[in-house]
């Protein structure tokens, strides 16, 4: 893998503002070379994130989304649940203090509040310690679900009509109202989404956001995307002509 770097770099006429990705396949990839579904996700988060951060950078993506644990995962084996927050504990620690000190942000969405103490605490540390950076903004979606990021919108909102911040009568709740209610508030909207492993569903990844967003469905599992791989898909997007609704 040394020297992978300096390959030149294909540039892009007009590379996504924002990248989001299904990481998906990664206990499928592991059952492939017969381990654990653990081994599955330390590959991916051992091997893969690092080098995908820095390549989409180098290419001018500035905000990259990786969804790593959806509201649907805690019904998964209690063993690998656990395993997986060991992992986020290992990851949003040492690792990525690396990412940042090269000038990544960290924010993170879904319902961070439901997630063991600690690596709440790991997250939010990561977030504070980037907050000034100028680099690609990384997100992480940690215990996110489409519908529980409206529901909580939605929550929120009918919370501030009733104590009489909005006036719901006078047209106030229009769309980019309810965008500042989302946990993506402060991020724009994926450009490209791709989910690995051939599933061609999004799962209730970004309802809202993913309005004209293009999507990809590489047949790859998680653990086997490569920064080549990144090229080859971000090369296929800009070549897509985008109409964004008009004719």
């Amino acid at each position: 893998m040394a020297g992978h770097h300096h390959q030149k770099l294909v540039l892009l006429d007009h590379p996504p503002q924002h990248v989001a990705i299904i990481c998906d396949g990664n206990r499928r990839w592991a059952k492939k070379h017969g381990m654990s579904a653990l081994l599955g996700h330390r590959k991916a988060i051992e091997d893969v994130f690092e080098p995908l951060v820095n390549r989409a950078a180098d290419h001018g993506v500035k905000y990259l989304t990786f969804w790593v644990f959806s509201t649907e995962n805690w019904s998964r084996e209690h063993n690998e649940v656990e395993g997986l927050f060991g992992l986020f504990r290992e990851f949003f620690g040492r690792q990525l203090d690396k990412i940042i000190e090269k000038g990544a942000r960290v924010k993170a969405i879904g319902d961070i509040s439901r997630l063991p103490p600690d690596v709440q605490e790991k997250i939010a540390l990561a977030i504070k310690k980037s907050v000034n950076n100028s680099g690609i903004t990384l997100v992480f979606a940690v215990n996110y679900g489409g519908r529980d990021e409206l529901t909580r919108a939605v929550r929120h909102l009918a919370r501030d009509v009733k104590a009489g911040k909005i006036d719901p009568s006078n047209g106030a709740v229009c769309p980019e109202l309810i965008r500042q209610y989302l946990d993506t508030a402060d991020i724009p909207d994926p450009d490209l989404i791709i989910r690995t492993s051939g599933e061609q569903r999004l799962s209730g990844f970004m309802p809202w956001q993913s309005q004209y967003a293009e999507f990809a469905f590489p047949k790859f599992y998680f653990p086997e995307f490569t920064p080549e791989r990144l090229d080859q898909l971000l090369l296929d997007f800009d070549n897509r002509e985008r109409r964004f609704g008009g004719n």
